[in-house]
């Protein structure tokens, strides 16, 4: 019993250490705003169809707790794509890359003069299982992993985010899934 809540502790924490909300202003010094990861920017897929239905299913998850459906805004979209390639590419999972490159960051790198606030949430899911699915059970399944931490539904509930992009990158049998969201 008490390796299973060590296991489970240990994993709860890995999850949540890799938050990132609006309040995470403050870039690492010498941190890129000017351009993203090459290798990642070229492979990176603006529109995908589990993306969209991702999207399709925050908003309707959105909409069950009275708040307005996100609109798909080409930057947020974006810099969640480039993202999530460069996860995949680089092998790594967070909400900063390699190089220090926060979301703020990214989106700044897609439009320098970007001004709203930037959250995001990000989800790796591992396994035959997840990629014999289709889009839309593997889209209810993040939804769901996303509400039942309370950073990340209160990122995906927030009243001001209007605005938001999907990115999806694979990889054998990981799926990388990254949402950037932001206000007007």
């Amino acid at each position: 019993m008490r390796g299973t809540w060590f296991l489970t502790a240990t994993v709860l924490v890995a999850m949540l250490a890799g938050c990132a909300t609006g309040t995470d202003r403050t870039p690492p010094v010498n941190v890129s705003t000017r351009s993203l990861p090459a290798a990642a920017s070229a492979a990176a897929e603006a529109d995908t169809p589990l993306g969209r239905a991702v999207m399709t299913a925050v908003n309707v998850w959105r909409q069950g707790k009275g708040e307005s459906a996100l609109t798909t805004d080409a930057v947020l979209q974006r810099a969640a794509a480039v993202h999530a390639a460069d996860m995949v590419q680089r092998d790594y999972f967070g909400h900063h890359n390699p190089d220090g490159q926060g979301p703020r960051e990214r989106v700044l790198a897609v439009d320098p003069a970007f001004s709203a606030s930037v959250s995001e949430n990000i989800q790796r899911l591992d396994g035959a299982a997840y990629t014999a699915m289709s889009d839309a059970a593997l889209a209810a399944v993040m939804v769901e992993k996303w509400a039942q931490s309370p950073q990340h539904r209160r990122i995906m509930q927030a009243g001001a985010a209007t605005r938001s992009g999907v990115g999806i990158a694979r990889t054998g049998t990981r799926i990388i899934a990254v949402q950037v969201f932001a206000g007007n």
